[in-house]
């Protein structure tokens, strides 16, 4: 499988990143924003191309976990199955990035479960300053309903920093299946 970012504008309605966004702020949870008491997640403006892993930096992050089976859910599904009939979904949700909240250069290289193969996110809102997806050859600006569908395992990756606004993303990782030895 070799290495891809795909890219596709106005993927979801406006109408649906509404609702996605409005699941998100119905869990009544707390939103945890940082502070500057946590040493050292403060956010740079250079960047260090290593992988930092995958951790979320000035704030922690507020996921709504969404069904399998959502229309959209499996409409992308569709796509990364296009580009590798081996993946299987294993998490999507919608994050909630409070103000302040960024991820440092990382790949996502998890050693709990299979190798990801593909991230996917739908930009839900446009709303805010920041909060970009880059890479080291090119930065991916959020725009309302846009699909962004990437090798997290292969690119190092980050997400600049999320200011005047929250940033709401429908987020999915993807892994190889797992085959049964019988089949």
């Amino acid at each position: 499988m070799k290495k891809l970012i795909y890219i596709e504008d106005n993927f979801l309605s406006p109408e649906l990143c509404e609702h996605f966004i409005n699941l998100s702020k119905a869990n009544n949870k707390e939103m945890p924003y940082g502070n500057s008491t946590r040493g050292g997640d403060t956010y740079l403006t250079t960047v260090e191309w290593k992988n930092h892993t995958a951790v979320y930096h000035g704030g922690n992050v507020d996921p709504t976990v969404i069904p399998p089976e959502d229309e959209v859910v499996m409409r992308v599904t569709d796509i990364c199955k296009s580009f590798d009939t081996t993946s299987n979904l294993d998490y999507v949700g919608v994050i909630r990035w409070p103000v302040g909240t960024f991820m440092k250069p990382h790949v996502d290289d998890n050693n709990k479960h299979n190798p990801d193969v593909f991230a996917a996110m739908l930009y839900l809102n446009d709303d805010y300053t920041g909060g970009h997806t880059c890479f080291e050859h090119m930065e991916v600006k959020p725009e309302k309903g846009k699909l962004i569908v990437f090798s997290n395992a292969e690119y190092l990756h980050y997400v600049s920093q999320v200011e005047n606004s929250e940033r709401f993303v429908l987020s999915f990782w993807y892994n190889h299946a797992i085959l049964d030895e019988n089949s």
